[in-house]
């Protein structure tokens, strides 16, 4: 799982991951994998352990012009995906890892990555 790629569909907002190489393209274009940049001010999250979970929160702004698409959970052996919508609170739950990083990945600013 460290090689975990993410890309996303600009035109229409399909989202993808692997754990190989290959090429992988949606609505006739090929996609570049998104490169993961430690988290901001902006895009940091809150993250509690709640009944073996992570409560994860976060201040980010859930517009349909400026939101959060998607968080990752992904640790050496397993990988969780949420997808995540506008208007939808900025809150959610995750199954408790060992180790592993959080992605988050907001629609204008990229991917952001946390080590937990």
């Amino acid at each position: 799982m460290k090689r975990m790629k993410f890309t996303r569909c600009v035109h229409c907002g399909n989202i993808f991951w692997s754990t190989g190489g290959g090429e992988i393209s949606c609505c006739g274009r090929k996609l570049t994998p998104l490169t993961a940049q430690p988290m901001d001010k902006m895009h940091d999250v809150k993250i509690e352990e709640i009944d073996n979970e992570y409560f994860v929160t976060f201040d980010h702004e859930m517009t349909k012009e400026h939101y959060i698409v998607f968080a990752a959970l992904v640790s050496w052996d397993r990988a969780t995906v949420v997808r995540l919508y506008p208007e939808q609170s900025g809150e959610l739950r995750l199954p408790r890892q060992r180790r592993g990083e959080l992605y988050l990945c907001c629609n204008k600013d990229g991917l952001f990555r946390k080590r937990l």
